[in-house]
C-alpha cells in the first residue's frame, strides 16, 4: 500500500471546518465590554512602547470578567 495524497484534502477540509467553528465559537462567547479597554490598551502600546508594562497592570484592572 503507498502512500495516497488525495487523504490529505479530506485532513484539510476536516481542520479547516475545526478552525472555522472555533473562530465562530470564541466570537459569539467574547465579552464586548471589553472593547474599550483594548481599544485603549493598543493606544497605549503604539504611543510610547517602552513604558506599556507599567500602563498594562492599570488597564488589566479594567477588565471585565466573562
Amino acid at each position: 500500500m503507498t502512500f495516497q495524497p488525495e487523504i490529505l484534502w479530506g485532513v484539510g477540509a476536516v481542520l479547516l471546518f475545526a478552525a472555522l467553528v472555533y473562530g465562530m465559537i470564541q466570537y459569539k462567547t467574547r465579552n464586548r465590554a471589553n472593547d474599550q479597554v483594548s481599544d485603549a490598551a493598543a493606544k497605549a502600546l503604539y504611543d510610547d512602547p517602552e513604558h506599556y508594562s507599567e500602563k498594562r497592570e492599570a488597564l488589566k484592572k479594567d477588565v471585565k470578567p466573562s
